[in-house]
C-alpha cells in the first residue's frame, strides 16, 4: 500500500469537534499494548504535541502540517492577537509551539516515553529490534502481528531466528539432560577456571612495573583468554541458561548464585583493551539475546539491573550485528 506519510512525519489530525491538532505518525511498534490492541486496519498511529492521547487514523484524512503552516498559525494567533472571539485555545496553541521545535523523531519519542515513565520500554524495543529510523512504513506493526498490512523481510528473518533458537536450545537441552550430572559437575570446573582467567585478563590492563614472571603469566593469559573467548563466552551464556531459562521450577539459591557472579564478571571485563566480548563473539554466541529475555521476565527483576548495566554498554555492538544481517538478506 502506497502511503503519503511516513513515520516522523508532521501531519493535521482532526478529531472529533476538536480544531485539526499538530501531530506525528508514530511508528506502531514503539506503542504501548493498550493503544496498539486497539488498532486498525488500514489506519496509521499518530501522536499529538501537548496532549497525552493518540489516535487512529484513515491515512487520507491526515494533512501534511508543513514549517509555512506553522509559522503562518503562530503569526495569526501570536498573543498579541489572541483575544477575541475568535481566539484559539491555549491547549492548541501550545501545540503548534512545540511542532515548531519538532526536530527529531528519536527525541520526540524519548521525551514522549520520560513522562509516561516508560523510558526502559524504549530502551528495550530499540535494543531488540532496531533504532528509531524516519520514514518507515506506518502501517507496519509490532513483529509477528498477523494483521500486518506490510510485514518487513528482516523483521520475518529476526522472528524465525528467535523461534528456531528457541527450538534448537530446547532440542539440545534434552540430549543433555541425559547426562545432567556428568555435565554439571564438568561445566562447574570449567567455569572456575575460566572465570580465574577473565581475572587475569582484567589485571593485564594494569602497569607493566611487575617482574618478568608476572609480567610474562599476564601475558600469556591474556593470550590464552583471546584464543578462547568464544568457548568462554558460550560455557557463560549455557550456564545462565540453564540456571534461569531452561527448567522446569524456579531457580534455586545454587543457580541464583552462579548466575549473579556469572553477570558480574561480563561487568568486570566489559572495558577490557582489546575487548573480551566483540561483535563476532556476541554474534556467535547470542549471549546478549539471552540477557534480553532474562531482562524481560518480570520473574527475574533481581538480575534486570546487572542485564541492563551490559546491554546497555553493547548497545553498538548490537546494532552492528542488527545492521550485518539487513546487509545480508
Amino acid at each position: 500500500m502506497s502511503t503519503d506519510f511516513k513515520t516522523g512525519d508532521l501531519v493535521l489530525c482532526k478529531v472529533g469537534a476538536f480544531a485539526p491538532w499538530p501531530a506525528v505518525v508514530f511508528p506502531q511498534r514503539f506503542l504501548s499494548p493498550d493503544v496498539y490492541r486497539k488498532r486498525k486496519r488500514n489506519c496509521v498511529a499518530v501522536c499529538f504535541f501537548n496532549d497525552p492521547t493518540y489516535y487512529w487514523e484513515y491515512i487520507h484524512k491526515l494533512k501534511p502540517l508543513t514549517d509555512e503552516t506553522i509559522d503562518q498559525f503562530l503569526t495569526q494567533h501570536s498573543n498579541n492577537n489572541n483575544h477575541g472571539r475568535h481566539s484559539v485555545p491555549k491547549d492548541l496553541l501550545g501545540a503548534y509551539k512545540l511542532a515548531d521545535k519538532y526536530t527529531t523523531l528519536r527525541s520526540f519519542m524519548r521525551n514522549k516515553f520520560r513522562s509516561e515513565g516508560r523510558l526502559n520500554e524504549f530502551n528495550e524495543e530499540i535494543m531488540e529490534n532496531g533504532e528509531v529510523e524516519l520514514d518507515e512504513d506506518p502501517f507496519l506493526g509490532k513483529v509477528g502481528d498477523a494483521r500486518n498490512v506490510k510485514e518487513e523481510l528482516k523483521q520475518e528473518e529476526d522472528q524465525d531466528e528467535k523461534r528456531s533458537q528457541v527450538s534448537e536450545e530446547s532440542d539440545k537441552s534434552e540430549v543433555e539432560e541425559e547426562n545432567n550430572d556428568t555435565n554439571d559437575k564438568y561445566e562447574e570446573n570449567m567455569i572456575k577456571s575460566e572465570t580465574d582467567l577473565l581475572d587475569e585478563d582484567s589485571k593485564s590492563d594494569l602497569t607493566n612495573d611487575n617482574k618478568k614472571n608476572s609480567s610474562t603469566k599476564l601475558k600469556y593469559h591474556k593470550k590464552l583468554d583471546r584464543k578462547r573467548r568464544m568457548e568462554i563466552t558460550m560455557l557463560f551464556r549455557r550456564r545462565m541458561q540453564r540456571n534461569l531459562i531452561q527448567r522446569k521450577t524456579p531457580p534455586g539459591p545454587d543457580e541464583i548464585t552462579e548466575t549473579h557472579k556469572l553477570l558480574q564478571k561480563i561487568i568486570e571485563n566489559l572495558d577490557n583493551d582489546p575487548p573480551f566480548f566483540d561483535v563476532e563473539t556476541l554474534k556467535k554466541s547470542k549471549l546478549y539475546k539471552l540477557l534480553k529475555v532474562i531482562n524481560c521476565d518480570p520473574n527475574l527483576k533481581e538480575f534486570h539491573p546487572s542485564c541492563e548495566t551490559i546491554l546497555t554498554h553493547w548497545i553498538d555492538l548490537i546494532a552492528t550485528i542488527k545492521k550485518s544481517k539487513a546487509q545480508s538478506t
